[in-house]
């Protein structure tokens, strides 16, 4: 299952997991030229006060964020062509850094029905102008990523959980309940505490909510 993810997706995706590893959301970000090589990386850092971003331990440390930081036109003219990979859609605040930065190609695994924001491509004529390419990924990604994400707002018990999650529900809500019951059983407290590889992880998980979507 982890070798049939493009490069750029089992990237992100170790990124995420690396977040969780640090106590912070588990959000991953690459981008990529137009040989398919990737320029910059980010991660959640927003709880990981030791990170190496500026931005670390701040409300700005989103994972699309620490990857367009460094990137200066200057030294990227053909910045429009790059791709943007992220595990969740992006929020109002990356979405417009990403389209002011000139980043013209997105792709996102997750849909955020709690924050997301790739709908202001076509409710906003500065944006709509920019011509911005979105492509949801969805699937398996979409899955693994939510009931990542979840089981760590599970752990973290945000004081909003359970607005959060009702909205994720809407996207889909059997990967909500795969997270909520991997969190009750320790499942990725186990796989950090063992080392798991990520690439065993994706595919438990996702052979996981197959089998049980299968079931259904």
């Amino acid at each position: 299952m982890w070798d049939k993810l493009d490069k750029p997706w089992q990237e992100a995706i170790s990124l995420a997991w690396d977040s969780y590893k640090k106590g912070t959301i588990p959000i991953g970000c690459v981008i990529i030229n137009k040989e398919g090589q990737i320029i910059s990386k980010g991660q959640n850092q927003i709880f990981d006060l030791l990170g190496d971003s500026p931005l670390a331990g701040t409300n700005m440390a989103h994972a699309e964020m620490n990857a367009l930081i460094g990137l200066k036109e200057s030294e990227h003219p053909n910045i429009r062509s790059y791709i943007l990979y992220t595990t969740m859609e992006p929020c109002h605040m990356c979405f417009g850094t990403a389209v002011m930065m000139n980043i013209r190609n997105i792709h996102y695994a997750a849909d955020d029905g709690f924050a997301g924001a790739t709908s202001l491509n076509e409710k906003l004529d500065y944006i709509k102008r920019k011509s911005v390419n979105i492509v949801k990924i969805g699937e398996e990604l979409e899955a693994f990523q939510l009931i990542l994400q979840s089981a760590y707002e599970y752990k973290r018990k945000h004081p909003r959980i359970e607005n959060i999650l009702s909205r994720w529900r809407e996207v889909n809500n059997l990967a909500i309940d795969i997270a909520k019951e991997l969190y009750g059983s320790g499942y990725f407290e186990r796989a950090r505490d063992e080392n798991k590889s990520i690439e065993d992880i994706y595919s438990e998980v996702i052979m996981k909510y197959l089998n049980t979507k299968i079931r259904l």
